[in-house]
C-alpha cells in the first residue's frame, strides 16, 4: 500500500493571516498613549532687528485656548515685562497681567511686537510664550512653554562728502548709509552767515546721496563749514527741528525754543553746529542721533566743476610747450654754420 503526500500551500498563508489579526487585536486592546501638549514660538527674519522695527512672532500651542507672552533682557524686570510694555511685570496667575494672544483653531497664534518708543537697550533678549500664566520663576515640570531668542541693534548713521577738497563754486554731494529702515533724513548746513536744512529719502538699501549744487556754493563765503546729517531713530520723527528763526525741540515740555538759528542775535557757524549737538545728545529732546563733517570752503572760484564720483567724463588739459626746449637743437645749428 502506498503513502501519498500532499503540499497545502493555502493552509500556510491561512496560518499567517490568522496570526496577523491575532496581532492587530492585541494591538486594538492596548492603551492609545496621548501627543504630549507643546507650545512652540519662532520670530520671523533673521532674528536681529533695529530698534523701530516691528517683530513678528508666530507659534502653536496645542495645551490652551490661550498663550501667554513676556520677554527677558537687558534691564528689564527680573521677571521679565510685557511684549506691549517692557518696563512692566507679570504676575503669576494674573492672565490680565501678561500679554495674551488667541489661539486659533487650527492651534497657531501670532504676535506683533513694535520696538519703536521702548527705549530698550541694544542686547539679546529672550521672549516666553507660555500655555498658562505663569511666571518664570514658578515653572514647574508640566509647565508647556517655548522661547526665542532676539538681537536688538541701535539704528545708526554715516556720512562722508565728495570731494573732500571744495571750492567756491564747485558742487558736491552728502551720501552715507542710514540704518534702521528710516523713510527719510535732515541734512543741515551751518557756516558763517548761512544756513540750510533739506529732506532726503532714504533708498531701500538704507544709502541716500544729497547734491548741494554750484548755485549755492557760489554764493557761499570761503571758511569753515560743517554738516550734519540727522537721523530720526525709532519713531521716524524728526525730535529736532526748526520753527520760524529757532531751532526747536518737539519732545521737550510739548515743544521748547534751544536757540536761534537766523536772523539777528542767531547763532553761526561752529556756535551753532555745537549748540546742535548738544541738543541732539539730551535724552530730553528725544532720540535722534547725527554724523558730523567739518570741511572748508577757499576763495578759488572754479570755472570748471571738478568732476564728482559719479562723472564718467574725462577732463582735458591742453599741453603747453615750453619756450626753452628747442635751445639745443638752435645751438648746434650755429656750431655747424660756424664750421662751414
Amino acid at each position: 500500500m502506498s503513502r501519498q503526500t500532499s503540499n497545502n500551500p493555502s493552509g500556510f498563508w491561512k496560518i499567517i493571516l490568522l496570526l496577523i489579526i491575532a496581532g492587530t487585536s492585541v494591538l486594538s486592546l492596548s492603551p492609545v498613549s496621548a501627543e504630549k501638549p507643546f507650545v512652540t514660538i519662532v520670530a520671523q527674519g533673521d532674528q536681529s532687528y533695529y530698534m523701530g522695527e516691528p517683530v513678528i512672532f508666530t507659534g502653536m500651542n496645542t495645551d490652551s485656548n490661550s498663550t501667554y507672552l513676556f520677554i527677558t533682557g537687558p534691564n528689564l524686570p527680573d521677571g521679565g515685562g510685557l511684549l506691549s510694555s517692557p518696563q512692566q511685570s507679570p504676575v503669576n496667575g494674573d492672565p490680565g497681567s501678561f500679554t495674551v494672544v488667541k489661539t486659533k483653531p487650527d492651534n497657531t497664534w501670532e504676535y506683533t511686537m513694535y520696538t519703536s518708543g521702548f527705549r530698550l537697550d541694544a542686547g539679546t533678549y529672550t521672549i516666553y510664550a507660555v500655555s498658562q500664566p505663569e511666571t518664570k520663576d514658578q515653572f514647574g515640570n508640566s509647565t508647556t512653554y517655548g522661547t526665542v531668542s532676539i538681537a536688538l541693534k541701535k539704528p545708526f548713521i554715516t556720512a562722508e562728502i565728495s570731494p573732500s577738497s571744495i571750492s567756491k563754486g564747485v558742487p558736491f554731494t552728502v551720501s552715507g548709509s542710514a540704518e534702521g529702515n528710516p523713510e527719510t533724513i535732515q541734512i543741515w548746513i551751518l557756516g558763517k552767515n548761512y544756513y540750510s536744512k533739506a529732506i532726503e529719502s532714504v533708498n531701500s538699501d538704507a544709502s541716500y546721496k544729497y547734491e548741494v549744487s554750484q548755485a549755492v556754493t557760489s554764493h557761499l563765503e570761503s571758511g569753515q563749514y560743517f554738516v550734519i546729517v540727522q537721523h530720526p531713530m525709532e519713531n521716524n520723527t524728526f525730535d529736532i527741528d526748526v520753527s520760524g528763526d529757532y531751532v526747536r525741540s518737539l519732545q521737550l515740555n510739548n515743544g521748547t525754543n534751544l536757540f536761534r538759528i537766523s536772523g539777528p542775535g542767531s547763532l553761526q557757524g561752529s556756535d551753532a553746529a555745537e549748540a546742535l549737538v548738544v541738543a541732539f545728545s539730551d535724552p530730553s529732546n528725544g532720540d535722534d542721533t547725527y554724523a558730523l563733517i567739518p570741511f572748508q570752503i577757499d576763495n578759488a572760484v572754479s570755472s570748471t566743476p571738478q568732476a564728482q564720483p559719479t562723472t564718467t567724463t574725462p577732463v582735458q588739459h591742453q599741453t603747453q610747450h615750453a619756450p626753452l626746449q628747442y635751445a639745443p637743437v638752435g645751438a648746434i645749428a650755429l656750431i655747424f654754420g660756424i664750421a662751414v
